[in-house]
């Protein structure tokens, strides 16, 4: 079995269902204008350096994303995050995304706030 490099300095773990997300890039086929797209997908797995975003969109490498995690969207608006970031790797089921910006503390109470909810 070959063995891939995981270039990654810290583990990102599953998360659990409902937990979704909202980026916010500009627009990749209006490169002269200013104009943002906002796209909605699900959170695959995170960590406290990036995440996976689940969209069939068209999300181009090297993008800049602002983003809104919603920890539970059976709850929407309860347990919510914010962080920037930029997307790092594409596949056919989404992006990767290293955060540029994220409070890690803000992390830890959302990761808290979902378990003491479940």
């Amino acid at each position: 079995m070959h063995k891939k490099n995981n270039m990654r300095k810290s583990t990102r773990s599953a998360v659990w269902e409902n937990v979704a997300a909202t980026i916010d890039i500009q627009d990749p086929f209006e490169t002269k204008s200013k104009k943002r797209v906002t796209i909605k997908g699900d959170v695959r797995d995170l960590g406290a350096e990036g995440m996976f975003f689940v969209s069939r969109e068209m999300i181009p490498l090297e993008a800049r994303a602002d983003i809104l995690i919603d920890f539970d969207t059976s709850n929407p608006g309860k347990i919510l995050l914010r962080a920037a970031g930029k997307v790092v790797r594409m596949n056919a089921d989404g992006v990767g995304i290293h955060f540029t910006r994220i409070n890690l503390g803000e992390l830890q109470r959302c990761i808290t706030a979902r378990m003491n909810s479940s």
